[in-house]
């Protein structure tokens, strides 16, 4: 990326040698992306957008408005990402209808509970890979195949997924899937959206013509750059990469259990159902915002639930659909361990939350132990 930033980085809509340049990258990028979910020459595009909520969007919203004289009626989850649900929402505003899809009490639905919303009206089904706040991987290539076998559209977001988890965009019979390169060792402000052919989509809003006319505007061509070299980097350490985050997933869950008294897991346990590298904690008699100012003060960075949304938007919404209410979902904290971690931080880590576990108790009216 610092070669363009230092460098010439020639917009990609001249016809003259850097532009060309700029151009070969984009494309060579689009081929490193594809190779990450599987994604076929001449099966599909790869189409850059500002973030993974932009791609989101560019899917849900675009793929209806395109659509609307098959059908007018969406499916999906209760625990989607907020880009997921708000889009959906924008659509019942205009001349469409949904229907949420409950989930069990480690945020999973499944096929059946999904099959049976879908009517002869509904025109796309929109599904997440992965939970992020809790971290349930989702089985969804079943459903990915009834949306086939009845021509309803399906859209995968996997937003929270690549990198971590494998991706074949085949086998999930998906026609859409969202992707955000930071969560894949990417840079922020770059999202991709992968297409099928003959997919239609309406843009979100119009300009040029870049990206087959489906998102105008000048190509970050840095940050395409980056993704794709991340995604490149990413497949190959892909398997390794797993195994070592779940060793220290499961290292941090065994210390913080035996640590402190009145923790629960939310999400699945550690293993193959859950993403490697975070754990979704309730700590009884401790408020969250509390403790991540606490451990913050000590140099430890964790995050309250939903701590990527706005302060306007219900931040619990996820945990209440596993069952926790408004006081669980308050004392809930989220933690996630890197490829840089080492057991010794884990350990230190955990003693910082346990001191501020016990500080905060001793404060609480509510904690009698």
């Amino acid at each position: 990326m610092e070669s363009y930033w230092r460098g010439v980085c020639a917009s990609p809509s001249g016809i003259h040698s850097e532009s060309k340049n700029s151009i070969q990258s984009i494309e060579e990028a689009r081929k490193q992306i594809g190779s990450l979910i599987g994604a076929r020459e001449g099966e599909g595009e790869i189409v850059f957008t500002g973030n993974g909520t932009e791609a989101v969007n560019l899917a849900i919203l675009g793929f209806a408005r395109a659509n609307l004289r098959f059908g007018q009626h969406l499916v999906s989850s209760a625990v989607e990402h907020p880009s997921v649900l708000n889009a959906i929402q924008v659509l019942e505003e205009e001349r469409f209808s949904s229907s949420l899809v409950s989930v069990d009490d480690i945020g999973r639905f499944d096929f059946d509970s999904v099959s049976r919303q879908v009517g002869e009206r509904t025109l796309l089904i929109c599904l997440q890979l992965v939970n992020s706040d809790v971290g349930t991987i989702q089985s969804v290539k079943e459903i990915g195949r009834l949306a086939r076998e009845k021509a309803i559209g399906f859209f995968v977001d996997a937003t929270a997924a690549a990198g971590r988890v494998p991706i074949d965009v085949s086998e999930l019979n998906a026609d859409l899937v969202a992707l955000s390169p930071s969560s894949f060792g990417g840079p922020v402000g770059i999202g991709v959206l992968y297409k099928r052919s003959r997919v239609s989509l309406k843009p979100l809003y119009y300009g040029g013509g870049q990206e087959g006319g489906l998102r105008p505007g000048e190509e970050n061509v840095p940050g395409i750059v980056g993704a794709g070299i991340a995604a490149e980097i990413s497949q190959g350490q892909l398997g390794q990469n797993c195994a070592k985050l779940a060793r220290l997933q499961s290292k941090l869950w065994e210390l913080i259990r035996a640590r402190i008294e009145g923790v629960h897991l939310n999400g699945p346990i550690p293993g193959s159902g859950r993403l490697c590298h975070q754990l979704s904690v309730t700590i009884d008699g401790v408020e969250a915002e509390g403790l991540v100012l606490f451990v913050d003060m000590r140099g430890l960075a964790i995050a309250t639930s939903g701590g990527c949304l706005s302060e306007n938007h219900d931040r619990h919404y996820v945990l209440a659909e596993l069952g926790l209410n408004q006081e669980s979902a308050k004392r809930t904290i989220s933690m996630g361990v890197g490829l840089s971690t080492t057991e010794d931080e884990i350990a230190e880590a955990v003693e910082i939350i346990a001191a501020g576990t016990k500080r905060l108790r001793s404060m609480s009216p509510s904690w009698s132990h």
